[in-house]
C-alpha cells in the first residue's frame, strides 16, 4: 500500500499509520528469521511513524505547547520527520496534550540502540536475546494499541490480522 507523502496532511497521517503497522509485522518476521537487530530498527522505525502521525494530527496543541517562535516554527516544518535526538521531548510534548507514549519512545530507542549496538557492554542495555524479545513484544502491543486508541477510523484489518497472528506465536514461547 504506497500513499503519496509530499504533502503533510490526512493521506500523510494515514501513509504513516500504514507504514508504522507495516514496520510492524516486518519486524515480527525478521525477528521470526533471526534478524533480530534489524526487527529491532523495524520496531523502531515503526514508533517514528506513529509519532509522525500523532505530531501532524496534534500540530495546533504542539504549537501552543512551544516555549518560543522558533520553536514553532520547527514544529512546523520539520518535527512530522521525527529526528531520532527529537523523540524523547516529542513525547513529552504529546504527553502535556494526554498522550502519554513516552514508555514506548523509550522501548523503541532501546531498540535503536540494540539495532546498531547489539550486545557490546556500554553500548546497549541488553546483554540477553530474550530480554530483546520481551521488549520488542511490548513495543509491538503499545504501537497497535496507540493506534487503534487515536486512529479507530484506520482500516488496516488484513495487516493487523498478520501482525495478530505473528503475536500469536511469540506470546506462546514468551
Amino acid at each position: 500500500m504506497e500513499k503519496d507523502l509530499c504533502t503533510v496532511g490526512q493521506d500523510y497521517v494515514e501513509a504513516r499509520l500504514i507504514e508504522s503497522l507495516s514496520d510492524l509485522f516486518l519486524s515480527l518476521t525478521l525477528w521470526k528469521e533471526g534478524y533480530t537487530r534489524n526487527s529491532a530498527g523495524k520496531a523502531f522505525s515503526a514508533v517514528r511513524a506513529l509519532l509522525s502521525a500523532l505530531i501532524v494530527v496534534n500540530e495546533d496543541k504542539l504549537l501552543n505547547l512551544a516555549k518560543d517562535d522558533k520553536e514553532k516554527e520547527w514544529i512546523k516544518k520539520k518535527a512530522h520527520t521525527v529526528p531520532t535526538h527529537s523523540m524523547y521531548a516529542l513525547a513529552h510534548m504529546l504527553k502535556e496534550i494526554g498522550i502519554d507514549i513516552l514508555n514506548l519512545v523509550n522501548y523503541a530507542l532501546n531498540l535503536h540502540d540494540y539495532q546498531y549496538n547489539g550486545f557490546e557492554p556500554g553500548f546497549s542495555r541488553y546483554s540477553r536475546k530474550d530480554d530483546v524479545l520481551k521488549d520488542l513484544l511490548t513495543v509491538v502491543m503499545e504501537t497497535k494499541k496507540t493506534i487503534n486508541t487515536y486512529f479507530p477510523k484506520l482500516e488496516v484489518k488484513e495487516i493487523s490480522e498478520k501482525i495478530d497472528s505473528l503475536l500469536a506465536q511469540f506470546t506462546k514461547k514468551v
